[in-house]
This record gives C-alpha cells, structure tokens and sequence, in this order.
C-alpha cells in the first residue's frame, strides 16, 4: 500500500501542500501503521483521502489541475470527490464536523477523526510530512482484536445507522470482539429501516463474502433486533423456526441450517471469482424462505414451502435490489422452487421433467455448476452429514447436465417448419418430443 500511495505522490505531488491538509484515511492509513509497526494489517482495497477543502473549493482545485472526475450527487452530498491520476481513481472527503471558525488544521482533522465509525478506522496519514495520526489508539484495537466505536457508539449510530450493521459485519469479518458499549445500545427500528438500501444491500454483500461465518453475523444481528427492520424474511429464518422433523434435519433450528448451509456453500465456493460466489451464496440464504409461511400447528413440518417460498425471494431481493443481478434472481428462484424437487429425479415423469426443463433450465447462460452448488447446501447444511453435500453436488450437476442436453437436442426448427408457424400445436408437439428424448436410463 506503501508503494500506491507513493504513486499518488509522484503523479500529484501537490496535493502535499501543507494547507490542503490531505491524508490517507481509513484502512489504508490502519495498513501504514500496522507495517510501520511490523504487525499484519488488514486487506486494503481502495485508497481514501481526506482534505481541509469543501466541494466547491475543491472541485475548482482538480479541473484546475486536470484530475477532476464526476461522481455520483450522493457523494457530492457527502462532501465526496473523485480524482484520476493516470489509470487510478480515487476518492477525497471534506473534513467532516463543524469546526469551530478558526480552528487549525490538525483540530479539524482530530474532529473528523472523532466522527469515523471505529477506532481502526479513525488513522491518518498526512502527506504533507508522512505522520501518522491515531489519536483514538486505532492501532493499538487491531493489535488486541476489538471493534471499538469513536466515541458514544449510539451517536455514532445515530449518524449513520448503517454503522451498525458495519460493527458487527467488521468483527465477524475479522473475528474481533464487538466491544460491549456497543452491544448495549438500543437503536429503534424506525431508525434502522432509514438505511438506504443500497448500503444495506452492500453491508450483506460483504457479509455473504468476507464473513466466515455469515449465518453466525445474521443471527447476532437478529439478537440485536436488527434484522427485522432491514429484512424482515430474513429475520424469521433465525426465529425460533424449525428447519423441520429431526430424522431429516438433527440440526432442528432452522437457523442453525441457514447457518450450516451457507458455511458448506462458502468452502464449496472458495477460490471461485466473487460474481459466482454472491450468486450462490444469495441463493442458498433464499433457498428455505417458504418455511416463514408454515402455520406454526403443522411445525416442524413445512409443507409445499418450495413454491410458497418464491415470493418471499422476490420481496428479499426487490428490498436490497443492488445485491442481486438478474443472474443471481434467476438462481436464488430456481434454487427455491426446485431444491426438494430434484431429489425425487428419478421418480418425475418425463412430462415434468420436461417441463422443468422449460421453466427453469432452458437456454445456455443457466449456471448448472453453480445451481448444483447451491442445492446442495441444503444436504451439506445438517448436522453429521458427512460428504452428502458433495455428493448431492456432483449427482445434481450430471443431472441437470443430462437433461439439458436431452431437451436441447430435439430440432425445434424442424419442428417449427412442419407446423408451418402455428404456435400452440407447435409448442405441443416440442414439449412431446422433448419427452420422448428423455427416453431411457437417467443419471444417478
């Protein structure tokens, strides 16, 4: 990070100027610290800055010096600005807080740092003479493993109630220990349901990837109470549901199978490309939403939760709709409907396999490899299970790699042609012939 941060230098040495106040902030400056100090650090993505500058000021400055970009009016509205220097974008931030007038430099930046959302967060690197700042003993929380909030945790949350489900994301993503001031706080829902769903769908996303456990950060959120106002489908999952009769699941809480399951589904995905694994992951936390219909005098038994659970998946993702694209929707709805219907492949009439086929498997951008994963999550999610998720994996895939290129190499021109554009006889008879394909032995 030492050498990016040289590059900036070189390719904007003015932005050293003493009287711009610019730093690197966040986990970048945290990184500088913790390789000065000779401790790991954690991963760094992007390079954030700071600057005594407002917007307008600012702005004036980068088209000045030819750097300037445009960002989204959010940003702007956050005191945000971007740079391009060469192929690299950044990000600067006005100081945050309202200084009193006449307040230096370095009392400025101490108040922007007072205001950051934790400790480990709240570290400087001024480069107008390479200082680092840690006025909140950032560095010295990394070293002892805790999320500390700057400051009174509920102001801090008040501010920003995103940052609350950032705390808790951050020490499951770390395995830090949430610092108790902040599991005291009591934030109402009204609050919570402000966020945008933009960073919520983003604070889940990161969840879902970064977390070891994303399950065990869902449940501690729904302990907190707040699940509920941001996912409400969500938070019935890690109720006291069932997952169902304990001869097929001995885990009983259905939390405990979310929990199971999307652990199974994040080692199954490891090394994969993050596109993938968001789609999967999405899809396996989707996959059991119909069990929140169950009348609770037919439990543990969820009858029909399959179909009754399609609904759910489209109000979850219509919620936070930037954390599924239209790939994983389509996954995550498939997943759902069809994730108790391929265990009984061998038992379906050609007719409905066929049919499935249709509704569900057509065409070549279907993720079969990925559909395969994420079903059988539900078979590695159980307690004592074994290599019975690897198995339900590699039986679904030769599966539904079987039926698609049985369905697929029916001639639906030919087909098209003898009934001279007649849609419906058509469609009948490339359903019956897609029947007859699926003639003969069936893949275990």
């Amino acid at each position: 990070m030492s050498e990016r941060v040289a590059a900036l230098r070189a390719a904007a040495p003015w932005l050293a100027a003493p009287e711009l106040g610019a730093c690197v902030v966040g986990s970048a400056a945290l990184g500088e610290a913790c390789r000065r100090a000779g401790v790991a650090g954690p991963r760094v993505g992007d390079v954030d800055l700071a600057w005594a500058l407002d917007v307008d000021v600012g702005e004036a400055l980068l088209r000045a010096r030819g750097v300037y970009v445009a960002t989204t009016t959010a940003n702007r509205a956050r005191g945000t600005l971007a740079i391009k220097l060469d192929a690299d974008r950044y990000e600067i931030t006005s100081l945050r807080g309202a200084a009193p007038a006449g307040a230096s430099l370095a009392e400025r930046l101490a108040l922007d740092l007072s205001l950051r959302d934790m400790t480990v967060g709240a570290l400087a690197w001024r480069l107008a003479d390479d200082a680092l700042l840690d006025p909140l003993n950032g560095l010295a929380h990394w070293r002892a493993q805790r999320i500390v909030a700057c400051g009174d945790p509920l102001a801090r949350v008040r501010e920003h109630p995103v940052r609350l489900l950032r705390y808790y994301r951050r020490a499951h993503e770390w395995g830090f220990a949430l610092d108790g001031a902040i599991r005291r706080i009591a934030v109402d829902g009204a609050t919570l349901a402000t966020i945008p769903a933009e960073a919520a769908s983003s604070e889940l996303r990161s969840a879902l990837l970064r977390c070891k456990s994303p399950g065990r950060f869902l449940h501690e959120l729904h302990e907190a109470g707040a699940l509920a106002p941001l996912a409400p489908e969500l938070a019935v999952q890690f109720g006291p549901l069932p997952a169902g009769p304990v001869r097929h699941h001995p885990e009983v809480s259905q939390a405990l199978h979310v929990t199971l399951a999307l652990q199974w589904a994040g080692e199954a995905t490891a090394g994969r490309n993050d596109e993938d694994r968001l789609t999967v992951l999405v899809a396996v936390l989707c996959h059991d939403l119909g069990k929140n219909a169950s009348p609770a005098a037919e439990w543990p038994r969820h009858l029909g939760h399959e179909t009754a659970g399609l609904p759910l998946v489209d109000a979850l993702l219509d919620r936070l709709p930037s954390l599924a694209d239209a790939r994983t929707r389509r996954l995550a709805r498939a997943v759902c409907a069809l994730h108790l219907e391929m265990r009984r492949f061998h038992e379906l009439r050609r007719g409905t396999l066929a049919e499935l086929y249709e509704q569900w498997f057509k065409g070549n951008a279907f993720p079969v490899e990925l559909f395969a994963i994420a079903v059988a999550a539900d078979s590695g999610g159980r307690l004592d299970s074994g290599d019975a998720g690897a198995r339900a994996r590699a039986t679904l895939e030769r599966q539904v790699v079987w039926l698609r290129e049985k369905c697929a190499g029916v001639d639906a021109g030919a087909l098209w042609s003898a009934h001279q554009g007649d849609r419906a006889s058509f469609a009948t008879a490339l359903h019956e012939a897609r029947c007859r394909a699926l003639e003969g032995e069936r893949p275990d």
